[in-house]
């Protein structure tokens, strides 16, 4: 049985959903490539507790990610001096999480059906540590936490502005 599915089965029961969707939030910020937005539409949670529950569980998962990021870059910085391909494309990255940084993160972040993972990782992987500009483990979690709240905000003003109700 997938995860969606047992977070479909446990739709009357609001703890239980509670806790499924929060496990599967910080999934799909790990390894899971899907959105997210599915789980807010559940008529016996408060859709302000689900945004409340994504935004932690994105909080979460970017922790998870920003580890395995820091851990990794040591070896991404050996493979990349290789060969001159995989330096310019790394250096390419590596300028593109320096130029957008914070604000970048958090735009992409805030996009409503985005898949998390593919930009934890890229912007965990390619944070330039070694620098003033780096991006560090609190902001990197509060940036997502703040965008998850965003996403979600902004999920609930278009259901509401088609005037569809989700309570």
């Amino acid at each position: 049985m997938a995860l969606i599915d047992v977070l479909l089965n446990a739709v009357n029961d609001p703890i239980s959903y509670s806790v499924i969707f929060f496990i599967y939030v910080v999934l799909a910020a790990v390894i899971l490539p899907i959105p997210v937005e599915i789980g807010l539409f559940n008529p016996s949670v408060s859709p302000a507790i689900l945004v409340g529950i994504m935004a932690l569980g994105k909080g979460v998962g970017a922790l998870v990610v920003f580890e395995i990021g820091y851990r990794a870059r040591r070896f991404l910085k050996r493979v990349s001096s290789a060969g001159p391909l995989t330096r310019k494309i790394v250096g390419a990255s590596e300028s593109f999480v320096r130029r957008y940084g914070h604000l970048g993160l958090f735009i992409i972040m805030s996009i409503p059906l985005m898949v998390d993972s593919v930009s934890l990782y890229l912007f965990s992987l390619l944070n330039p540590y070694e620098e003033d500009t780096a991006l560090q483990e609190s902001t990197f979690v509060l940036i997502n936490v703040g965008a998850g709240a965003v996403r979600g905000a902004i999920i609930l003003a278009v259901f509401y502005w088609a005037g569809i109700k989700l309570v």
